[in-house]
């Protein structure tokens, strides 16, 4: 019999409501997206920073887990196509909307356009900095492919992800090694998306027998990383950057404790139906609320707010989370190939280019 991750998460799913192929989702972590996108709005805001006690040991390694925890391999080719689709045919479309309103917004002001369109490739430097995520998630989703491939097990996944994460992150920020296109950060993150890989197995995502105990888990559980992150002197590990601070092993051990603490903590919130909303558009909110925060920044300046005033940076926040909330329907239901609704690139669109290439061949021939 095969007691494989994917085959456990299938049946379980089948087997409970609003988890099955008519609903195809789980309610509590569109809540858990939710929460976490609105953090990383926060942050870009400024409302929270890294000072904020084991935030930047959430906001990255959620969604990095989140991703490995419903992997599935369709088929080499069909995985990668998923994940083209699904990453970066809305990296390609987000980039290009921010870029031009970024050329705008300066050309407005009498300025030059410093950043070229492909900066990207090459640097760390983007105009819309959130979307360095889509390219890191999507060279993750490939790197742990390969390994999913070439292990025997799961325990061998692991310690092949550990390997290659591990060695990856000491190597890139040690020596400076640096990968073009984000390569490199999808390759540092590759741990914490085994770690969702492995959490698949249990019973995590459904009810079960273990869930009282929920409340008295998360709570050790944060302890545990809170503890990690004041005696470790706030570790810090930046996976845009691949910046290794003092202490990062504790931020490892902190990240693993907190990520699973809010996955329980939320599992017990169940659904909330605005967080629901938004964590099941996350990928809307990642990719518009940096060009939106940039708008609102200029319009509350526009009545007099300036940067020095207490409430600023929480006004910017509240100002972008509504507007880029306000932004989803119209994108998804405009867009729905280019917003990751619906594929753009399908496998009968390949087979077809395939076929009319042979046949041109053949008339050639």
């Amino acid at each position: 019999m095969n007691n494989s991750p994917d085959r456990v998460l299938t049946e379980k799913g089948e087997s409970l409501p609003g988890c099955g192929a008519g609903s195809g989702r789980i309610k509590f972590v569109d809540t858990a997206k939710g929460i976490c996108i609105l953090l990383v709005v926060m942050y870009h805001a400024g409302v929270v920073d890294n000072d904020t006690p084991c935030l930047s040991m959430l906001r990255m390694p959620f969604y990095f887990t989140l991703s490995g925890l419903f992997f599935k391999d369709y088929g080499g080719f069909r995985t990668i196509l998923k994940k083209v689709n699904r990453l970066l045919v809305p990296f390609v479309f987000f980039y290009t909307l921010s870029y031009l309103s970024f050329i705008a917004t300066r050309v407005m002001a009498g300025q030059e356009v410093e950043i070229p369109f492909f900066a990207f490739v090459t640097s760390k430097e983007m105009v819309n900095v959130a979307l360095w995520f889509l390219l890191a998630l999507f060279w993750a989703n490939v790197c742990f492919l390969m390994i999913y491939k070439a292990s025997a097990n799961r325990y061998m996944t692991a310690l092949l992800s550990l390997a290659v994460g591990g060695g990856g992150m000491i190597c890139f920020d040690h020596y400076g090694v640096r990968l073009p296109l984000f390569i490199d950060s999808g390759i540092a993150a590759v741990p914490f998306y085994c770690l969702g890989y492995m959490l698949k197995s249990t019973d995590i995502l459904y009810p079960n027998r273990y869930d009282r105990y929920a409340l008295p888990a998360a709570a050790v559980l944060i302890a545990a990383a809170v503890w990690c992150f004041f005696f470790g002197d706030r570790p810090y590990v930046s996976f845009r950057t691949l910046y290794i601070g003092e202490n990062f092993l504790l931020y490892y051990v902190g990240a693993i404790s907190v990520v699973i603490a809010f996955m329980l903590l939320c599992k017990t919130a169940g659904a909330v139906a605005g967080l629901r909303y938004v964590g099941r558009y996350s990928l809307i909110v990642l990719g518009v609320h940096v060009a939106v925060m940039s708008v609102a920044s200029r319009g509350l300046e526009f009545f007099g707010m300036s940067l020095d005033d207490a409430y600023h940076s929480l006004a910017v926040f509240l100002l972008t989370a509504m507007l880029s909330i306000a932004l989803i329907p119209v994108l998804k239901r405009l867009f729905p190939r280019f917003t990751a609704q619906r594929d753009l690139i399908t496998d009968n669109m390949l087979r077809r280019l395939g076929s009319g290439r042979s046949e041109t061949r053949s008339v050639e021939g």
